[in-house]
């Protein structure tokens, strides 16, 4: 029902939104959405011009895609991938922390990895993790850690000076920061 409302009533989008991001916390919900074929048109509400309508479909993206390899490929093939770059450099900083949320959960796959970084992702990601909004840093520097897991994004991460960055995260005072910046350090050193 909920699926159908989305598709017909944009009054009723932010609603409708927000009630897949909250059911796609449940396991059997998320089974539920991805076999109804919702992923795409999830995909589609990251271009509204509603920022609660955009920040409800990029949770409802992550949601899916969070250990979940199937769903991961499938935002990424849904086009999801260049409207959440777009939210992580024109939103507002809940908004981009939401975007870069959804980028990490679906970095989990290496061909993920190189449709962030071919369409552009990893300089937002940089200037998120100079931000002073905490959860713009935590969700940065965690997309940034699993995409540095790639040998060939590493060289775009040092090119584009994100080292200094994630040496200032060190002393976030953030666990989760710190534990962030640390693992994408480690992963830049490897070679």
């Amino acid at each position: 029902e909920i699926l159908r409302v989305t598709g017909v009533q944009t009054c009723a989008l932010p609603i409708s939104a927000g009630a897949l991001q909250s059911l796609a916390v449940d396991e059997d919900n998320q089974k539920k959405i991805k076999s109804l074929g919702a992923i795409p048109l999830i995909t589609k509400l990251l271009s509204s011009r509603t920022p609660e309508v955009q920040s409800n479909a990029a949770g409802a993206l992550h949601n899916l895609a969070v250990n979940d390899e199937e769903a991961q490929e499938a935002v990424a093939t849904a086009g999801a991938i260049p409207p959440l770059i777009s939210l992580m450099q024109n939103a507002s900083p809940d908004l981009q922390a939401k975007a870069a949320a959804t980028i990490w959960s679906i970095a989990g796959r290496e061909e993920n990895r190189k449709r962030i970084m071919d369409a552009g992702g990893i300089a937002p990601l940089i200037r998120m993790v100079q931000s002073n909004h905490l959860d713009c840093q935590s969700k940065a520097s965690g997309a940034i850690r699993c995409l540095t897991m790639s040998s060939f994004t590493r060289p775009e991460f040092e090119k584009s000076g994100a080292i200094p960055h994630l040496v200032v995260l060190l002393s976030s005072g953030n666990q989760e920061v710190t534990i962030n910046a640390a693992g994408a350090l480690e992963n830049l050193g490897c070679r």
